[in-house]
């Protein structure tokens, strides 16, 4: 005769199993797909859907926006693409993430592929790359087969075609949600395509095509403040060529993902990681550098063909955004926040400011600057200012400024702006969107009309405060120069050190930041 004890169990092992098998054959919750489309330095008013640098140059891009919406005040927060991206991913400000440089996010810090990954997505990646597997914990990457230079690789577009084919491929087989991050090297400079695919002396694994439609000096629009000179439009005509292959690769995407049957049930983002490498653009903090051209496409829940002009979001909010779109809980650690709301027709409030920042690329080449920009307002806060360090990031075009600046006083002006600086600097965006005069220089403050700068002043502390800035205190310094030169001391040997602590990590990964 069976023991008591024993009938119970068994009892308890039939109820239990039931339960357990239920468990393992539970339908996963059906998710959205997500690709983001990112351009690499290409200025936010480059397509034509904004502006456009040329005529025609965006075909591409110009039909997701229709059938989307644009953000006209989408913005990066760093203009520097490492940064950049790992803000996009992390939805954490550098100095909270850890990549304030060329640098990897800090072991631990939860990112976007990670969490999708987790929760069932097949996530994958491909051109330009953030090679952090053990973080990132990417599904499927795409490796170039050559070494160094990435200019010769991710600026061609069949490449990116054949990768979204079989990824869309994989995951349909697999009904996995999939997360695609698609990183073109366009309109990174150098822009011109030298010779036809394939024709690069002695290196088998080049990857560059030429773009679809190449432009004349005399087609193209001039911005950004740049003056117009015969050299100036010889850059961006190049530049609008790479522009064009940016297009070209978005296409490609965009069509295997029709192909693939997958595009109504995918989020759809299109956006650059910063501005173009021109004078006072690239790796500075304003409006120019940082602005993107967002455009977000979702079937079925973003209507086709809207401008959102009110708004302003930062790549800090990415990440929160679409957690929340794919109905998964926040992330435990986060500077940002999500604006599905808005993707869903409705406003939010407290979304008048934006954060941008720049702090170093190399470690040794430390500029720290911030800044607070508004739809009619920017400010800029400059603690290496001291009327003898000299800005070297200036970019294509820096020698036709200083060529101009021999015969011109305003572009003398300008020049020396652009390499020294002030410690603060505030512009009034309606009349100079550019960023060309500023107000705070000595003489050029409105008579009987003040300027509204100590409210951004407020606005960038209480953003400093909030996110655990390391240049706060030379901020409170600001007018205390001695403060001002040890700080930027302290900061530039901690940045140091923090780079060449990588050095091992880069070694170990065959990789350099």
């Amino acid at each position: 005769m069976m023991r008591p004890v024993a009938v119970i169990t068994l009892i308890a092992v039939a109820l239990l199993t039931p339960v357990a098998a239920a468990q393992q054959l539970r339908h996963p919750p059906a998710r959205p797909n997500i690709l983001w489309l990112v351009a690499d330095d290409m200025n936010w008013d480059s397509p034509g859907c904004f502006g456009g640098v040329a005529e025609g140059v965006s075909p591409n891009i110009d039909r997701l926006a229709e059938e989307g919406i644009q953000f006209w005040h989408g913005y990066a927060n760093i203009a520097i693409c490492t940064p950049s991206r790992s803000v996009m991913l992390t939805g954490l400000y550098p100095q909270n993430n850890g990549a304030e440089g060329f640098q990897r996010i800090r072991p631990g810090t939860p990112n976007l592929p990670s969490l999708l990954n987790a929760a069932g997505f097949l996530c994958g990646t491909i051109g330009k790359p953030l090679n952090q597997q053990e973080l990132f914990r990417w599904s499927v990457t795409y490796t170039w087969q050559g070494k160094g230079d990435e200019n010769l690789w991710g600026r061609d577009p069949a490449i990116y075609r054949r990768f979204a084919r079989d990824f869309f491929a994989s995951a349909k087989s697999a009904r996995q949600p999939f997360f695609l991050m698609a990183n073109t090297h366009d309109p990174h400079d150098p822009f011109a395509t030298p010779g036809p695919k394939g024709r690069h002396p002695g290196n088998p694994h080049y990857e560059r095509a030429e773009s679809s439609q190449s432009y004349d000096p005399s087609e193209v629009r001039i911005s950004a403040g740049l003056p117009d000179a015969p050299e100036i439009r010889k850059h961006l005509a190049r530049y609008a060529g790479s522009v064009r292959r940016t297009d070209d690769m978005v296409g490609a995407v965009l069509q295997e993902l029709d192909q693939a049957g997958l595009a109504d049930n995918t989020i759809v983002m299109f956006l650059s990681d910063h501005g173009m490498a021109f004078p006072g653009v690239k790796a500075n903090c304003y409006p120019d550098s940082t602005r993107s051209p967002w455009i977000i496409r979702w079937p079925g829940v973003v209507s086709g063909g809207q401008d959102d002009r009110k708004h302003m979001l930062s790549c800090v909010d990415l990440q929160p955004t679409f957690l929340e779109a794919v109905k998964l809980p926040p992330a435990p650690q986060a500077d940002g926040r999500s604006f599905l709301s808005i993707l869903q027709g409705n406003q939010q409030e407290d979304r008048d400011y934006v954060l941008t920042q720049f702090f170093h690329i190399h470690g040794r080449d430390a500029f720290p600057m911030r800044g607070i920009l508004s739809r009619e307002w920017a400010y800029v806060f400059n603690p290496w200012a001291d009327g003898s360090r000299n800005f070297p990031r200036q970019w294509n075009g820096f020698d036709v400024l200083r060529e101009l600046a021999r015969a011109h006083p305003l572009m003398e002006r300008r020049v020396r702006h652009l390499s020294f600086r002030s410690v603060e600097e505030f512009y009034d965006l309606r009349k100079d969107p550019h960023c060309l005069s500023n107000l705070l220089a000595s003489g050029s403050l409105p008579p009987r009309n003040p300027i509204p700068v100590g409210k951004f002043r407020e606005h960038l502390r209480e953003f400093m405060l909030h996110t655990a800035d390391p240049a706060l205190p030379a901020f409170d310094d600001r007018h205390d120069p001695e403060a001002l030169q040890l700080f930027m001391k302290n900061y530039t040997k901690r940045s140091i050190r923090e780079i060449e602590e990588l050095r091992s990590y880069e070694e170990a990964k065959g990789y350099r930041f």
